[in-house]
């Protein structure tokens, strides 16, 4: 929620509230290879090119909003897989359409262009 300069809480947009929630860069590529499937961190640290530590903050973040949760397969010796909890699976039907969106209109050219 964003203050005036009076301290009045102003309504957000709801797509800006969700971007602000999950636009990060290493939080939506984590969420698209969730999408695939329960993955362990080494997977998805190979998958999403994140360091360790990024990949790390980035899953304690999701956790704690509640889209992804943390599963405990093995505990000698400690296995850990990550997946999307139904909040996050609803994303599934934006990340389609970005996707499609993606690739209509946002080529690798584009985007190193603009930057």
């Amino acid at each position: 929620m964003r203050f005036s300069n009076s301290n009045k809480p102003k309504e957000l947009c709801p797509i800006v509230s969700a971007i602000s929630v999950i636009g990060s860069e290493p939080k939506l590529l984590v969420i698209r290879y969730l999408l695939e499937g329960p993955k362990r961190f080494n997977e998805l640290q190979r998958l999403t090119s994140l360091s360790s530590k990024t990949l790390s903050n980035t899953l304690k973040e999701l956790e704690n909003l509640g889209i992804v949760k943390r599963n405990i397969v093995n505990t000698r010796p400690l296995i850990m897989t990550y997946e999307l909890t139904e909040k996050g699976k609803e994303l599934k039907r934006v990340f389609d359409e970005l996707r499609k969106w993606g690739e209509k209109f946002a080529s690798v050219e584009q985007i190193y262009q603009q930057g």
